[in-house]
This record gives C-alpha cells, sequence and structure tokens, in this order.
C-alpha cells in the first residue's frame, strides 16, 4: 500500500499547483460511488486504490489528497452507502432510540449498502480489521453516551451497558436480513422497536413486605 502511495504522489499535477482551492465533491462522489461499485462487484481485496482511481476517472493522487489511506477510504464509502449523515440526538432518550430503529430499516435497506454488506462484515471480522465499527455505525458511541446519561431520568433500566440499546436496534434487524434475505419493512421495524422499548423499561420497584 505505502509503495502504491510513494509511486503515485505526483500524478496529479493539477491538484498540487492548486492545493488551496475548494476539493470537488462532483471528484468525492465519482471515487466513493466507485469504491462502493468495486466493494459490490469484486470484494475487498481487489478494491485497491489504483482500482478505484480508474474506476472513477481520477489520479490515485487526487483520493490520496482526500484519503491518506485505503482503509479510510474504504471507511468512508460505507459510510456513504448509508445514504445519509448520523442523525442528531434530541435528548429525549425514547425517542432517540425510535429513530435509530427507524435510520436502521432506512439504511439496511438501501441496495448500494446491501451490496457491500457482506464485504464490511469481513473486514470487520478480519484478523487485522482495516475498518471500525464505529467509523461505519458513529452513533453507537454517541447513543450509548446519551443513555447513560438520560436512562435513569426516562425510566429505562440502569443496570445493563449502554451500547446494549443500540446493538439490540440494529441486531434486531441484521438477524432479520440473515434470516429472510431482506431489511424488514418500516412496519415490522416498529415493531422490533417497541419491544426492545418495551424491554428496557425498568421494572417498577416492589413494596416493602
Amino acid at each position: 500500500m505505502s509503495s502504491e502511495r510513494s509511486s503515485s504522489a505526483n500524478v496529479d499535477p493539477e491538484n498540487h499547483r492548486h492545493a488551496g482551492r475548494p476539493r470537488s465533491t462532483d471528484a468525492d462522489d465519482a471515487i466513493l460511488r466507485a469504491t462502493v461499485e468495486l466493494l459490490a462487484e469484486s470484494g475487498l481485496r481487489r478494491t485497491t486504490i489504483a482500482a478505484v482511481a480508474t474506476r472513477a476517472g481520477v489520479a490515485r493522487a487526487t483520493i490520496y489528497l482526500r484519503w491518506p489511506s485505503r482503509d479510510q477510504l474504504i471507511a468512508a464509502a460505507a459510510r456513504h452507502a448509508l445514504g445519509r449523515p448520523p442523525f442528531r440526538l434530541s435528548s429525549d432518550l425514547a425517542a432517540d432510540l425510535r429513530v435509530a430503529g427507524q435510520e436502521a430499516q432506512q439504511v439496511l435497506g438501501r441496495p448500494g449498502f446491501l451490496a457491500i454488506f457482506p464485504e464490511i462484515v469481513r473486514a470487520l471480522l478480519a484478523p487485522q480489521p482495516e475498518v471500525s465499527y464505529d467509523e461505519i455505525a458513529p452513533n453507537r458511541k454517541v447513543l450509548a453516551g446519551e443513555y447513560h446519561e438520560l436512562a435513569a431520568s426516562a425510566g429505562l433500566r440502569t443496570d445493563i451497558a449502554p451500547t446494549i440499546a443500540f446493538d439490540l436496534l440494529v441486531g434486531s434487524q441484521i438477524n432479520h436480513i440473515l434470516a429472510t434475505g431482506q431489511p424488514p419493512t418500516p412496519e415490522v421495524a416498529d415493531q422490533m422497536t417497541q419491544v426492545i422499548l418495551a424491554g428496557l423499561r425498568a421494572p417498577a420497584s416492589l413494596p416493602d413486605a
């Protein structure tokens, strides 16, 4: 990987001359789209910087100016396949958990994401992972922080790891994909969320005997 970068460092003189100008969003989109396509068609190992550059019609240096490593490019492509930025939290924990369930259903239902999903799993489970789960699903940590802070006031369980809520919401939908080959419908995803929220509610305290 390092040799590929060093040999291409001066391939794109135009970018070198105009390093101070704004980045081209057209080039960004072309590179990310090419990466997603190659992941779906050829798998992770064959999605090289050179292959992405050829598919996107840009120089390798153009890619490295945006993503200094292949790992960062793969992570960016996975986020691109999600089709949306991370949602903003509202400080209403129950509402945010419902939104997390809705977002998961919409993301997992995108054809582009489903196409690269097997390669993302392989990358995450590799002995030396090329991407981290937090890069692909940044709201996991953020939502866990909100859960830790607000669970008690929201009437939810405080005796569990704060990441469990997100893991249940997303994991149940991934299990549905593995079982059926299709993402859950919005109605089924909503049912999953309702069941999970019910299970997260703190049990009522028993009266003293």
